[in-house]
């Protein structure tokens, strides 16, 4: 977890009781913009290098987060966006992992070659 403040009150802006010890993960906007500058290529690297998103990063405390991952927690809102990230239909859900297998077996054939 980053060392910074957790806002100015430190309560969870979900409970609004609890203090703050998570921030919300899930990813909001992407950013794949480069950032040019002058000079050497390392200063190039380093303006562009770090995470290219930015994350909700509400306040939440430890009851009101959802863990996704080993350091992974949603607020209570991106947790119900999370859980549908999945097609909800048997028919559809057997289509998308024919397809990702028609790709993937293509994929495989072209680096054979």
């Amino acid at each position: 977890m980053p060392e910074a403040s957790f806002g100015e009150n430190g309560i969870c802006a979900v409970c609004r009781r609890n203090p703050v010890t998570r921030w919300c993960d899930f990813i909001i906007a992407y950013n794949n913009e480069f950032i040019w500058v002058k000079g050497s290529y390392k200063a190039f690297k380093e303006a562009n290098s770090g995470d290219k998103y930015e994350t909700c990063d509400l306040p939440m405390c430890e009851k009101c987060a959802n863990k996704v991952s080993r350091d992974r927690h949603l607020c209570p809102h991106h947790m119900k966006l999370h859980n549908q990230r999945e097609l909800p239909d048997a028919y559809q859900k057997k289509r998308q992992h024919e397809e990702k297998r028609k790709i993937n077996t293509e994929i495989w054939e072209q680096s054979r070659r």
